[in-house]
């Protein structure tokens, strides 16, 4: 209170986000079989190693006698983390009638009883001196979830540390309420959170008049503002800059309406990304053939990240081998356990554990041919300057398993992806319709393991970011709380006609403290923040300064200067 009365500018300001479905354009099904004695199960499910513990709970089983098989996940976005009806009933129903079960929802059943993203009510407190430096840092939030629940949206968790201020308020609320549960949809935190804050900086460095650019480079913290931990890397600013020469952005005088093409409004803006890394616990088990290939083998989970892609190439580095020759085999319970696909921590958790495995390989093929394990190279095959694999196998294959543990990374460092959007959108003058024209995004998240798989997911999350800010939202019943839009015709994602020109710039680092492969998550940051720099850019276009998302065509004209 005593930053915000002394500050040469101010911000206080509220933010509503509506409630998300995950809208995964695959249903939930389930196919189970049971034999007398054993269950096994083919479904759509992100995360294995919790999953068979969760279903042998709720059919009271032994886990040894649970086997469930995903070799591909067409869409969850924090959907299928969990068990839910479909897989549970089909159990049920195999066990039952003694024969194969296949349970499928309709799409209505989807959005009814899957998990939603929680609404939110945020209100920003932001401080700064005569040069936009902060001085006080407010984020306080509300989320619901049903009595008893103990997850809530965690709305602040890059607010922590994305920006220095020494006076701090951060405060999340849990309202119960009786709708479906709350749950992790679709970056989980800042996919709300971000918007937020980053539509408030947007208003600070207006009254500040500064480049909003200019404003956030002002603001980079050294370390952690709250915990004084160094960053495991920091690539924010060079995100910001990188960004902005490729996009073309004016840093000059900011004022909206200086543009108009007929009947719309065109306008800039641009928004922080932030996103903390995670990493947890993983095995896998690499198998290495005399005939020239590997196996890699654990339960982690493909969906649609390019997990497959990703481990093959990190074996076929390590073992010297073409990833045409490595066989990836994944999503079974059968495997060594991996933490699946949420969190955006698969690739770093799973690709450090086959790393782990194929260095062990490593280690045993260099005491078989005498020489240290740095000094072994490998490639096509062969041991270089040597015999072949299947010499020094002798015939017979080779199998070491990879354990990786995270350790203390969370004690010594404050570790997380960070980026930049810009976009430019033009809006209607007498509709308040609003179109994004084209859009950018800047991302530093350690090693890039595969361009192509990283691209595709950076552009996966930008789609996402304009969901969030023009269309997305579930509506319910004020009389009943029953959900009214449970479908894809009423729930409005992005369509093809909604996505203009994407660009991508990854801003290449190598962070050794986030990973044994140096590599940090990517598939949640890239909607982190997005949504900000659309609404920036329609108070840009049209003066319509508006603080609830979805920024729909009646809320614009309602917010639009006469």
């Amino acid at each position: 209170v005593h930053a915000m009365s002394e500050a040469a500018h101010s911000v206080d300001v509220t933010f509503t986000t509506k409630g998300h479905a995950s809208a995964a354009m695959e249903p939930h099904a389930a196919i189970a079989q049971w034999d007398g004695d054993q269950l096994t199960v083919h479904a759509s499910l992100q995360m294995l190693n919790y999953n068979i513990s969760e279903l042998a709970d709720a059919i009271d089983l032994p886990e040894e006698k649970v086997r469930l098989v995903s070799r591909f996940v067409g869409g969850g976005f924090g959907s299928k983390l969990g068990v839910s009806e479909e897989t549970v009933a089909a159990a049920i129903a195999a066990m039952q009638l003694e024969r194969p079960v296949r349970v499928v929802m309709s799409r209505q059943q989807v959005f009814q009883c899957i998990m939603r993203r929680s609404e939110t009510t945020q209100r920003l407190r932001l401080a700064a001196d005569q040069k936009g430096r902060l001085t006080g840092f407010g984020h306080e939030a509300l989320v619901s979830n049903l009595p008893g629940e103990t997850f809530a949206e965690p709305v602040l968790q890059s607010s922590h540390f994305l920006y220095a201020a020494q006076n701090r308020k951060l405060m999340l609320e849990v309202a119960r309420i009786h709708r479906m549960t709350a749950g992790s949809v679709r970056a989980p935190g800042e996919a709300v959170g971000m918007p937020a804050l980053e539509g408030a900086m947007d208003v600070l460095a207006e009254r500040a008049g500064i480049d909003p650019v200019e404003l956030r480079l002002r603001n980079i913290p050294k370390e952690n503002p709250e915990e004084g931990l160094p960053f495991s890397s920091h690539k924010l600013a060079e995100c910001l800059r990188e960004g902005a020469e490729a996009f073309g952005w004016d840093s000059g005088p900011r004022k909206p309406r200086q543009k108009r093409e007929g009947e719309w409004w065109v306008g800039t803006g641009m928004a922080s990304a932030a996103r903390v890394h995670n990493v947890g616990e993983a095995k896998a088990r690499v198998t290495l053939k005399p005939d020239g290939t590997a196996l890699v083998e654990t339960d982690m989970t493909d969906i649609g990240t390019g997990t497959y892609t990703i481990l093959a190439q990190i074996a076929g580095e390590m073992l010297g081998l073409d990833p045409e020759n490595v066989l990836v085999d994944l999503g079974d319970t059968r495997h060594p356990r991996g933490p699946g696909s949420g969190g955006s921590w698969g690739a770093s958790s799973s690709g450090s554990a086959v790393y782990v495995a194929c260095k062990a390989l490593r280690e045993e093929l260099a005491d078989r041919v005498g020489v240290t394990e740095t000094e072994l190279d490998l490639a096509d095959g062969k041991v270089v300057g040597g015999q072949s694999l299947a010499q020094v196998l002798a015939g017979e294959p080779l199998a070491r398993e990879g354990h990786y543990e995270p350790g203390a990374i969370a004690d010594d460092f404050t570790a997380a992806g960070f980026g930049a959007f810009f976009a430019q959108v033009r809006v209607n003058h007498f509709t308040g319709e609003s179109r994004v024209d084209r859009m950018l995004g800047a991302f530093g998240f350690g090693r890039v393991l595969n361009r192509k798989t990283a691209r595709s997911q950076c552009l996966g999350g930008i789609t996402w970011s304009i969901g969030a800010a023009l269309t997305e939202a579930l509506e319910f019943d004020p009389r009943d709380g029953h959900l009214v839009n449970c479908d894809l015709a009423e729930y409005h994602v992005p369509v093809h006609r909604d996505v203009p020109d994407l660009e991508v710039i990854m801003v290449e680092e190598r962070d050794p403290a986030a990973s044994p492969i140096q590599a940090k998550g990517i598939g949640e940051l890239g909607m982190c923040g997005g949504a900000a720099a659309i609404g920036n850019a329609i108070y840009n276009a049209c003066g319509a300064r508006l603080f609830d998302y979805p920024m729909t065509p009646d809320r614009v004209l309602a917010c639009m200067p006469d």
